[in-house]
């Protein structure tokens, strides 16, 4: 029996969400099927269950491995899919980007070290993108819709908790965990769920996407302070959250491509759905084989931790130098909108076949590093907020192509594991490098020093990008081995 019917045999809808194609069959570990066999019985009484109509599930891969151009919709709903991804993204980027000016005047009240500071962040970020590995499995067992729907109300609801939080300890429960989780989710699925509904227009679709995700940081400062002046923290906090519970408008509209799709109506009990779930995270791991997954992987593990944590420190940066949060506000602002403008660019020329996406991540790895190694250097404020535009235009052209990259080098077949392990490395980075970069600050009594550190980490990663075209050669030969 082909691994594809084996698979459905025991109850698993979604084959697009396996990380396994027919030929890999012959590389399955032993446990593989032992797991399964214990599933059989509840999922085969269910196998002739008809799916629902109005629900939201993804294609299957066998229907994307021969999927033409014009079997996707390249507009149409899409174009409402990619505005409401747009939404969701805009809006928890409030929660994540503006931890800073959210939580910084009530942690400096308490006294709280910049140890723990970045503890509570990373620990974030490690949830946040440790979600990702999750995602795909949990997207075989459920719709686009039934996932994204809940993620937005416990996204509202980490901020409605924070805002009674009384140490910082408090925090890493309400903002760490629930915030790291739902917003988690809620940021990989409409990173994955863009691509699919598109092909020929697949680059303005993801320049709607990373708008929202500019915008996020653009308004996100600007709305809490002045609601913090207004309100104080525990207001401010309150209205925040319910600004972000508006993330469930844009789930609304996650309806599928096709209308056979829908969640399976078969037995989920726990039991079985945690082992489905847990055989296929550790089987999309398998994907790190190539070495391009590899360098997609370590690359954007490190300049995710490097950017992210640069932007924690900022704030702190600014005040440490004798300005205010507000002055701190208007540096995080003007790297937004270089964002916007750059990954908008990015995004729209991505289409265009004389794009280089290599060049481009490397261009935009090396502007990161050298901004960031700049601002550890400057006084002037004035300075301070055009270093961070440039730094802006270096993040915004990396995220512009944050997802194309993996579908260029990888298909669209292996989107869904490779941006999960990808996200897997982030999360654990940040467990590691992002206290480390806290324990220095704390230990050095200089934020230039921790600098150094993150400007250093995204130079590698330009680095990394000169060995694509050797690593896809290699993967080239190793196929025409195997064939």
């Amino acid at each position: 029996m082909s691994i594809k019917a084996e698979l459905r045999s025991n109850g698993v809808v979604n084959i697009a969400y396996v990380p396994h194609t027919t030929e890999d069959a012959g590389d399955l570990p032993k446990w593989y099927d032992e797991v399964f066999s214990h599933l059989t019985d509840d999922a085969q009484s269910s196998q002739q269950e008809q799916v629902k109509d109005d629900s939201s599930r993804p294609p299957r891969k066998e229907s994307r491995e021969g999927q033409q151009e014009g079997d996707v919709p390249d507009g149409g709903w899409g174009w409402v899919v990619a505005v409401g991804a747009a939404l969701i993204m805009m809006l928890i980027n409030v929660v994540g980007p503006c931890f800073s000016i959210i939580f910084a005047p009530f942690l400096l009240d308490i006294g709280t070290s910049s140890t723990t500071i970045g503890w509570i962040f990373n620990l974030f970020q490690f949830i946040y993108n440790f979600s990702g590995p999750l995602l795909g499995p949990l997207l075989a067992e459920f719709s686009w819709r039934s996932v994204a729907l809940p993620s937005g109300l416990l996204a509202a609801a980490s901020l409605a908790l924070s805002a009674f939080a009384g140490s910082a300890e408090f925090l890493i429960f309400s903002y760490s965990i629930v915030g790291g989780l739902s917003c988690g989710l809620l940021n990989n699925l409409c990173y994955l769920i863009v691509p699919h509904y598109f092909c020929k227009r697949r680059g303005i679709a993801n320049a709607i996407l990373v708008t929202g995700v500019s915008c996020g940081p653009i308004f996100g400062p600007l709305l809490v302070r002045y609601l913090q002046e207004s309100l104080g923290f525990k207001g401010a906090t309150l209205i925040t959250g319910a600004v972000v519970f508006n993330a469930c408008v844009g789930a609304s509209v996650f309806r599928p491509i096709h209308k056979d799709s829908g969640d399976s109506k078969k037995s989920k009990k726990l039991c079985g759905l945690i082992l489905r779930v847990i055989c296929s995270t550790v089987t999309n791991v398998r994907v790190l084989k190539s070495p391009r997954a590899v360098i997609i992987a370590v690359s954007g593990a490190l300049t995710l931790n490097s950017w992210l944590n640069f932007l924690t420190l900022v704030p702190f940066a600014v005040q440490a130098a004798g300005y205010s949060f507000q002055e701190a506000a208007w540096c995080v602002t003007a790297s937004a909108v270089c964002i916007l403008i750059a990954s908008l660019g990015i995004s729209l020329l991505s289409d265009f076949k004389f794009f280089n996406m290599r060049i481009s991540c490397m261009v935009s790895t090396a502007i990161i590093a050298a901004s960031i190694l700049a601002f550890s250097f400057i006084d002037d404020i004035t300075l301070l907020i055009v270093v961070m535009g440039v730094w802006g235009l270096g993040v915004g052209g990396y995220m512009g192509t944050y997802n194309l990259v993996i579908v260029k080098y990888m298909g669209i077949e292996k989107l869904i594991p490779t941006f999960g392990v990808t996200l897997m490395l982030v999360g654990l980075c940040f467990i590691t490098i992002g206290p480390s970069i806290g324990l220095i600050r704390d230990m050095s009594q200089s934020y230039a020093v921790s600098m150094y550190v993150l400007s250093g980490m995204a130079f590698v990663c330009s680095v990394l990008w000169n060995f694509m075209p050797a690593a896809v050669r290699y993967d080239q030969r190793k196929e025409n081995e195997r064939n």
